[in-house]
């Protein structure tokens, strides 16, 4: 279905629903199976639209000793950094589908990011089928309405595993559960299954093998819907989550093949605690990259931060976060750290459907030294020196 074909179908959606429910954190909208079926979808039962908007102001100010910059070391403006559009609905009893549209923040262009299908196959275990996040860094993986912090921390960043093509195993316990997963590798996200490796790139399309694995382990009160989220609101449970994974992907070697072949060892481990109006988390991420002749490289990065409601409703936050460069990259080599800390308002309470966000950062290390990766989205730019700072004010809408 091309995008014009669905933003017609969305908006029919949206026009012919009569049904609307308040979800926890957002508006659904439900359709008759005789509608549903009119759009193709094939569905037994309601479909579901939901949309994310986050809304922003930018500001960045970098140090600028070497005069490079001239006058235009001061960056600020407006933002759509996210907007997206989420569809779910049942293709049987025990298969269930999703499919979700994200527009470009610098083109406005509309494209897949995730579109999976998850197929319970017994009552312990489940398949997911498509394009989705491998399960390795936490913080990439809790999803973007559900951040502590205005925008993910710059280490994850440069490690994240983003989407990727393939298979997933999930199964578990009352307290424990696992995902194993066979895919394209990292960052391999609508991309034909012989697309090459990027020239130089750290990841990218295509692997020929990877596999993940995650395990997570909870203890306390606290359920796992708690976990799909770092804040801890008012009256919540106390619990704890602990987390690791494990992942390896080798490429280059089928077709096409890149010269030279690259293997890339991805592991991490994590913990969240989650309390009566507080939180606590904390990562740690290694990554060895073996692309043979002297190209094997070991970096790791660091995440800490935690978060506490001075009212119902109005919650701080602060965070530290480092990338640490193996030293034998030489230019890159060095490392990276940053501190950051803001405030959350949430309009509607215990609730993300609504919520103010200003946040601040500091960088204590360039980025040009470091692996560090730099974009205008989480408004880190390039910097030969350290002391750079960041402010955006941001509105989430979910509906």
């Amino acid at each position: 279905m091309n995008t014009r074909l669905l933003a017609a179908a969305a908006a029919t959606v949206v026009a012919c629903s009569g049904v609307a429910r308040a979800g926890d954190d957002a508006l659904s909208y439900a359709l008759s199976e005789t509608e549903a079926l009119s759009l193709s979808l094939n569905a037994p039962g309601a479909l579901y639209i939901g949309v994310q908007t986050q809304f922003r102001y930018m500001v960045n100010s970098r140090d600028d000793s070497a005069g490079a910059l001239g006058d235009s070391d001061t960056t600020i403006g407006f933002n759509m950094r996210r907007a997206k559009v989420t569809m779910k609905g049942d293709v049987t009893d025990n298969i269930k589908g999703e499919i979700v549209f994200s527009f470009g923040h610098d083109t406005g262009y509309a494209k897949i990011t995730d579109a999976f299908a998850d197929w319970k196959v017994s009552d312990d275990v489940t398949l997911r089928i498509g394009q989705f996040k491998l399960p390795i860094l936490r913080e990439e993986s809790v999803s973007s309405k559900k951040q502590l912090a205005v925008e993910r921390s710059a280490t994850n960043e440069t490690f994240n595993q983003d989407r990727s093509q393939g298979v997933q195993a999930m199964f578990g316990g009352d307290n424990w559960r696992a995902m194993v997963a066979f895919s394209d590798g990292l960052n391999s996200d609508n991309t034909a299954f012989n697309a090459p490796v990027p020239m130089g790139g750290t990841y990218g399309p295509e692997a020929d093998y990877a596999f993940t694995g995650r395990a997570e382990f909870k203890f306390g009160d606290a359920g796992w819907d708690q976990f799909d989220q770092f804040t801890s609101f008012r009256g919540a449970a106390s619990g704890m989550l602990v987390g690791g994974s494990v992942h390896w992907q080798t490429q280059g070697d089928t077709n096409p093949a890149v010269s030279p072949e690259q293997d890339i060892l991805l592991v991490t481990a994590d913990a969240s605690y989650v309390a009566d109006g507080w939180n606590l988390f904390g990562a740690f991420i290694f990554r060895n990259t073996d692309a043979g002749a002297g190209a094997d490289f070991d970096d790791s990065g660091a995440v800490i931060q935690g978060g506490l409601f001075v009212s119902d409703q109005t919650e701080l936050y602060a965070r530290w976060d480092a990338v640490f460069a193996d030293s034998a990259r030489g230019m890159t080599g060095d490392d990276f750290n940053s501190i950051s800390f803001g405030i959350n308002h949430y309009l509607v309470p215990e609730s993300h459907a609504a919520k103010l966000t200003l946040g601040a950062g500091f960088t204590l290390d360039p980025t040009t030294t470091s692996i560090v990766s730099t974009s205008d989205g989480h408004n880190l730019l390039t910097d030969a020196d350290d002391g750079q700072f960041s402010l955006i004010a941001q509105a989430q809408f979910l509906f």
